[in-house]
């Protein structure tokens, strides 16, 4: 009985949501708009690079390793990620960090500039525990991960936006 509430619940909620037009936003839509695209990077290992090109995928767009061969390259002309110290306890040990991740990119269609070269960045701050250096180091990275994710999805909504 209290299973099938809950159901109820779930599927009242839903139609409510649809019937007042609520819908998820979907951050890229680029059919028609976007075909090929060559990513220029110093660096194709980085976290953000990896992720803006596995979205690109997901979002229909061939990525090319040839520049002649793109409609649209996308420029990386910046990324870094790193941490620094946001205070310190009595003992002069760090106790807060804040991770920054920085992008500075630029898109261009033949010799046309679509996008002029724009700084995407993003900070969040944690604590850090001497005790738990492991588990602190491995939040340190997903912190990292989720910042490029996050700069990543604001350059697809500019990207559909200008396109």
């Amino acid at each position: 009985m209290i299973n099938l509430s809950k159901k109820l619940i779930i599927i009242v909620t839903s139609l409510l949501l649809l019937g007042c037009g609520f819908q998820l936003q979907n951050s890229a839509n680029f059919v028609g708009k976007l075909e090929t695209l060559y990513i220029q990077t110093t660096d194709p290992y980085t976290v953000f690079y990896q992720t803006i090109k596995r979205q690109m995928v997901g979002n229909g767009v061939e990525i090319t390793t040839e520049r002649a061969a793109a409609e649209f390259v996308l420029t990386i002309h910046a990324d870094e990620s790193d941490q620094r110290i946001l205070s310190v306890s009595g003992r002069n040990t760090p106790i807060e960090y804040e991770v920054y991740y920085l992008v500075k990119w630029s898109l261009t269609k033949g010799n046309q500039v679509i996008i002029q070269p724009t700084n995407s960045n993003r900070f969040q701050d944690y604590t850090f525990d001497q005790r738990q250096l492991l588990g602190k180091s491995t939040e340190s990275r997903i912190i990292q991960e989720s910042l490029a994710e996050d700069i990543v999805q604001m350059i697809l909504v500019k990207l559909n936006q200008s396109l």
